[in-house]
């Protein structure tokens, strides 16, 4: 019994392969990033504000065998992508003295991250007509900043607005808890908004 189970999923197995088909295209973007909370920093303090930037690279995703209604579908990009944030830093001019304007000195500032991203997504596309379908996703991604040799997990979610077979309007969040050598603690964040052409599909 045991045995012809296995065999009826194995066969069931090979059937969704089958029917599944892997797309590969290219992917672009923009990112919008920063820090979502004030950290101390002596002698003074910080604020954060939000910074622009893009991503760009290739994109793989499998599309699952499904219906006219709809199918599931495992995404993976490999991205080059510039992100940072904005800051604020108010310094006391000297030891002891109140935080009052006449007696600070402010310092406006930004910072560079350049990532290298390996997002990896899951969700399901609803098909509304032929060719338009809404794809809600959540995601985990592996940052890694080569200046720091530093490397996190982000954890995130959006949506692909599918346009046809091949075109893809993707936006999505994502945060994580710390971020890299050039950060000293709280929560980061990105947005962004993606353009993605599928070049081929086997």
């Amino acid at each position: 019994m045991k045995s012809k189970f296995l065999i009826v999923a194995g066969l069931l197995l090979a059937n969704v392969c089958a029917s599944a088909q892997n797309y590969f295209g290219v992917t672009g973007g923009y990112n919008l990033s920063t820090i979502t909370e004030r950290s101390g920093v002596e002698p003074g303090w910080r604020e954060y504000s939000p910074k622009s930037g893009f991503n760009v690279g290739i994109a793989y995703e499998h599309r699952f065998a499904g219906s006219d209604k709809g199918n599931m579908f495992l995404g993976a990009n490999i991205l080059y992508s510039l992100e940072g944030y904005k800051f604020k830093e108010v310094v006391p001019v000297g030891p002891d003295i109140v935080f009052v304007n006449a007696n600070t000195i402010d310092y406006d500032g930004k910072i560079d991250i350049k990532l290298l991203k390996i997002p990896v997504s899951f969700g399901y596309n609803f098909q509304l007509t032929e060719k338009f379908g809404i794809a809600p996703k959540i995601f985990v991604i592996y940052d890694f900043e080569p200046s720091y040799k530093d490397s996190y997990f982000a954890f995130g979610g959006g949506a692909n607005f599918n346009i046809g077979e091949r075109f893809s309007i993707g936006i999505g969040y994502d945060m994580k808890s710390g971020c890299h050598g050039s950060f000293d603690g709280g929560w980061y964040d990105n947005c962004h908004a993606n353009l993605t052409y599928y070049i081929f599909s086997k």
